[in-house]
């Protein structure tokens, strides 16, 4: 367990697309620095910068990811935002990611121990080949925002094959404070309730609509299941992934009955 002294003094943030002109972000510096500003009043200590990579993002290569946010520690010292930044990337699942993950051509966090994974919003298909693959050669796969997958939305017992095979859930900070809609927000909780969320990240793409906040979600989290639960999600488990450690699991907090069956019983009656 940490030493508080060896904790930020704030909330960490793993997936934020902070970095400027590299994807559907922020446009410019004035907006990547009042996306800073608004992280660090919100609470936030650490962010990890995580453009897109893939797809349509091919020129996101981690040489370009890391030159830009060197170019953004340099422009918050000079604009004294007290606000840590690490490099990473939110990575499309394709065909040959693994392959291309070993020539050095994706980015990941924590030293290369964990890599953030985005599935398409709308499709689900198996990913417990692709992760024990990522096990093989010492990397954990991060699920990013399952709950606001329109596939998994439906059939919600699938996202159990993920963790069977080994890895971590990211829920956004948005989806647990209705941000994204009721069913969403219902997702969200049940996947809180069940012990089955890793870290919570803002998903941040602006100032306004979806912005670098977290303190709300935490909050949330304190009043559902406690301060320490809150603190393990929003600040110790995503510190221990930007470190390379191994995070801590909740267990089982609530007995709940699952979303899709409550949902099926709603269209039922």
């Amino acid at each position: 367990m940490e030493h508080a002294g060896s904790l930020p003094p704030g909330w960490v943030d793993i997936h934020c697309h902070i970095l400027p002109g590299l994807d559907d972000g922020p446009p410019n510096w004035d907006q990547t620095l009042a996306m800073a500003r608004l992280a660090v009043r919100d609470g936030i200590a650490w962010i990890v910068a995580t453009p897109h990579q893939r797809g349509r993002y091919e020129e996101n290569t981690p040489a370009v990811i890391a030159a830009r946010c060197e170019e953004l520690k340099r422009k918050l010292l000079e604009a004294a935002i007290p606000l840590e930044i690490f490099n990473g990337a939110d990575v499309r699942i394709d065909e040959g990611l693994v392959e291309s993950l070993k020539r050095g051509e994706v980015s990941t966090l924590g030293g290369g121990r964990y890599l953030l994974l985005e599935l398409p919003h709308d499709v689900y298909f198996p990913l417990d080949s692709l992760l024990r693959e990522l096990k093989r050669i010492g990397v954990t796969g991060i699920l990013t925002h399952p709950e606001r997958n329109t596939a998994l939305l439906r059939h919600p017992e699938k996202l159990q094959e993920v963790i069977s095979a080994g890895a971590l859930i990211q829920l956004t900070a948005g989806s647990l404070t209705g941000a994204f809609g009721p069913a969403i927000r219902q997702f969200a909780e049940e996947l809180l309730l069940a012990g089955r969320v890793h870290v919570v990240a803002s998903d941040g793409h602006g100032v306004r609509g979806r912005p670098p906040v977290m303190g709300e979600a935490a909050r949330h989290i304190a009043r559902r299941l406690g301060r320490d639960v809150a603190d393990i999600l929003c600040r110790r488990n995503p510190a221990r992934i930007v470190r390379g450690l191994p995070v801590q699991s909740l267990e089982r907090v609530e007995a709940v009955e699952p979303f899709w069956r409550r949902a099926w019983r709603r269209l039922a009656g």
